[in-house]
Order: structure tokens, then C-alpha cells, then sequence
């Protein structure tokens, strides 16, 4: 009876045993199952984020080169207002000169008009001379 015992409590340890085997294989596998689709996640995450990455450093690339673009351009208008500005400067300088010259070539004129008509009645009041 006892070897009986014995050998029920062998079988019964072999069977616990064996279900034990069972469950650690089913965990293992459910254990691998769970890590891979948990890296798969993680690695598609990772993928998305380096994507977004590649694509703000190109839109930042972009940026930065029409902003340089931009700011050339500005530059040059800046260069071409202040020349511009300059021209219309000499402009009025020239517009200032010649209203000066024209202002003496009138009262030249005007002078040289009351000489010639002095000497017109001058000339009329003394015939000889």
C-alpha cells in the first residue's frame, strides 16, 4: 500500500511536472510572443519619429535656405533703395544748380538789356559821339 502511495505521488509529481513543463513552455512562448510585438510597436514608433525627424530637417533645411534667399534679396533692395535715394538727391541738386544758372542767366540778361538800351538812348541823344 505505501509503495502504491509511493507510486501515485510519483505519477501524480510527473503529471505536475509535466503540466509545469507545459505552462513554462506556453509562458515562454506567450513571453516571446508579448516581447516581440512590444519591440515591433516600440521599432514602428521609433521608425515614425525618425521619419518625422528626417522630414523637420529637411522643411528646417528649406528654411534656412529661403530665409538666406530672403534676406539677400532684401539686401539688395536695401542697396538699390539707398541708390535710388542718392539719385534723386543728385537729382535735386541738378534741379537746384539749374535754377541758380537760370536765375543769373535772367539777371544777366536783364543787365545786359538796360546796358544795350542805356546805350541805345545814348547813343540817340548824342549822334556824334
Amino acid at each position: 500500500m505505501l509503495s502504491h502511495i509511493y507510486r501515485q505521488h510519483q505519477e501524480n509529481v510527473t503529471v505536475l511536472k509535466q503540466k509545469q513543463e507545459i505552462k513554462k513552455r506556453e509562458l515562454l512562448l506567450s513571453t516571446d510572443r508579448l516581447t516581440r510585438l512590444v519591440l515591433d510597436e516600440l521599432n514602428n514608433d521609433v521608425s515614425e519619429c525618425y521619419k518625422n525627424e528626417k522630414r523637420i530637417d529637411q522643411a528646417l533645411k528649406q528654411l534656412t535656405t529661403q530665409t538666406n534667399i530672403l534676406a539677400k534679396q532684401s539686401q539688395g533692395w536695401i542697396t538699390l533703395i539707398g541708390q535710388f535715394t542718392d539719385a534723386l538727391k543728385e537729382l535735386g541738386d541738378v534741379e537746384n544748380y539749374s535754377k541758380i544758372i537760370e536765375r543769373e542767366c535772367s539777371i544777366l540778361t536783364n543787365t545786359l538789356a538796360t546796358v544795350h538800351q542805356d546805350m541805345a538812348k545814348s547813343c540817340q541823344a548824342n549822334p556824334t559821339e
